[in-house]
């Protein structure tokens, strides 16, 4: 038997940036591949950009065709010093480990209907055009429907949160 495959199109992506005389351009229009985070995951992930550090620079020459690491998949989950944009499927059933990043994150459910829950088990539902500022707090992401759901993710790296004196730092459990 094999399991259904997200009913998304993959994501597209269009950058832009300048010739040499300093006119705009598409620097690339591609639709990107899809990656999972196991083998056996069936739940794309699209790394859509990426940056080391902030102020991002984005004056570095490049050109039509030619890839340079801010725009390109980066290993690490989430950038200490820069930004992260990716996008996520959850299919029917998936359920994330409950996970903290020293990151502020600007989520946007653009499918479907997935929960956000929160390590206290405050449960929050989100609905197609819902927003979340999420602010470096343990949390789950569930898809408890029957239908596949799309999450498009910002995330901004920040200092590490401090509670009664003990840090609170990038951490990651199983899912519960």
């Amino acid at each position: 038997m094999t399991s259904p495959q997200s009913p998304f199109p993959p994501v597209r992506r269009v950058v832009t940036g300048h010739t040499s005389e300093g006119k705009s351009t598409v620097l690339a229009d591609t639709a990107l591949p899809q990656r999972f985070w196991t083998p056996q995951s069936i739940a794309p992930v699209y790394d859509i950009h990426y940056t080391g550090e902030a102020p991002a620079v984005i004056d570095t020459e490049i050109s039509k065709g030619k890839w340079v690491d801010e725009i390109v998949h980066h290993p690490e989950l989430t950038s200490a010093g820069g930004s992260t944009f990716r996008c996520w499927d959850f299919a029917p059933g998936q359920i994330s480990p409950a996970h903290r990043t020293t990151t502020l994150d600007y989520a946007i459910v653009f499918r479907g209907t997935v929960i956000l829950e929160l390590d206290d088990g405050e449960r929050v539902t989100l609905k197609e055009g819902d927003t979340v500022i999420q602010r470096g707090t343990m949390h789950t992401w569930r898809n408890e429907s029957t239908e596949w759901a799309k999450v498009y993710f910002v995330m901004l790296g920040a200092k590490t949160i401090e509670v009664g004196g003990k840090a609170l730092g990038e951490e990651s459990h199983a899912a519960r």
